[in-house]
């Protein structure tokens, strides 16, 4: 997606320009899970900077809520675990728009459940949304992209593979395994010249964060806002990298100290 230096002139009154930096006019940008959250944000600020924006996901009323924002968003139903819908809707995507030059993958579940009380009903559903449908969204945008010689994939790690977390062990290892899966499919797909990048946004106040974390102190959390640049960023042709991860987690204070 190109940078530009200026300002282009709005395409309607909700206002089409350029937005951190980037004009992504005529550019297609798919995103599941954009009906809340950071998708929801990359949504907004996409359709903003001029692309057209297709969220996807399994919440109609907050995915209408999402397209009704900006004349530039679409909104479709989808559940990503599901491998024939996903290439069925991919395929009207197509027929729609005739292109698609990002993919965000941002739909998750996030169940609170300790190993000893996991059942084979709630792993399964994690790894259908979290693996699985970054794997079949990934399967049916690659050969567009490929085709186009162009394209960027982004992908969400997150800390808690590292550092471990109580109760959200599943949730975990899906995050472990979009990792591996981001790793060598970026190698498979960069000789066609598609660029795949996790994205690692730090600790952000959304609604499955918040159900994940009853009790939590959320007015401490950083909000989607604070995670959309970097995704903008990799959606970019700034991001001339594949295979890599952009890490966002430190974060400002809202109020800084005064200095004596």
């Amino acid at each position: 997606m190109r940078r530009r230096t200026v300002r282009l002139p709005n395409h309607s009154d909700q206002g089409v320009g350029v937005v951190h930096g980037y004009d992504f006019s005529g550019r297609v940008v798919v995103i599941t899970g954009g009906a809340n959250g950071i998708g929801a944000v990359t949504a907004r600020e996409a359709a903003k900077a001029g692309a057209r924006v297709v969220v996807l996901d399994l919440d109609e009323n907050a995915g209408k809520a999402v397209a009704d924002e900006h004349v530039n968003i679409t909104f479709r139903t989808l559940d990503v675990a599901n491998h024939d819908e996903v290439l069925a809707t991919v395929e009207q995507i197509m027929a729609d728009h005739g292109r698609i030059d990002g993919l965000v993958c941002c739909a998750i579940v996030q169940p609170i459940v300790p190993v000893l009380e996991l059942t084979p009903e709630t792993l399964s559903a994690v790894f259908d949304v979290n693996v699985a449908g970054v794997v079949w969204m990934s399967k049916a945008v690659a050969p567009v992209m490929a085709r186009q010689n162009s394209g960027s994939i982004v992908y969400f790690a997150s800390g808690v593979v590292e550092i471990g977390k109580p109760n959200s062990t599943p949730y975990a290892a899906s995050k472990g395994a979009v990792a591996g899966f981001a790793r060598s499919f970026a190698k498979e797909i960069a000789p066609y010249g598609v660029r795949v990048n996790l994205c690692r946004p730090g600790i952000i106040d959304t609604p499955q964060y918040r159900a994940a974390n009853p009790g939590a102190d959320f007015s401490t959390l950083d909000r989607p806002e604070d995670a959309v640049g970097p995704v903008m960023f990799l959606l970019s042709d700034d991001a001339t990298m594949t295979n890599s991860i952009v890490t966002r987690e430190g974060t400002l204070p809202r109020t800084p100290k005064v200095f004596a």
